[in-house]
């Protein structure tokens, strides 16, 4: 049920901002078709962008589900230090090392 309301959410804060996008284009088109000068958007497009963005954060909030602890030290306390320093892609087994130990030994 929260993921319904999550995802409704998200719709309803998505088609808040494509409608303040379009009323902020026959804003411009009024405009150019009166004449008058460009001097920045009307407040109610605004607040409509920003509570469609503000709604829709909320939403993407609810759908995400849990979140995980900002600290690290759960998830350290159960690791070894070999295991943390332990980057098999680090790995390089075809070095001048070879060539050199073939001379001195």
């Amino acid at each position: 049920m929260i993921m319904n309301v999550g995802r409704l959410t998200v719709v309803v804060g998505v088609i808040m901002i494509f409608h303040a996008g379009f009323g902020s284009a026959q804003h411009r088109a009024h405009l150019r078709v009166s004449e008058q000068p460009y001097a920045g958007l009307p407040v109610d497009i605004l607040t409509q962008c920003v509570l469609g963005f503000v709604i829709a954060c909320f939403g993407i909030t609810k759908v995400a589900g849990e979140f995980k602890d900002i600290s690290a030290t759960n998830d350290m306390n159960r690791k070894t230090m070999d295991s943390i320093t332990n980057v098999p892609s680090f790995y390089h087994f075809a070095h001048r090392g070879r060539a050199i130990h073939s001379v001195i030994y």
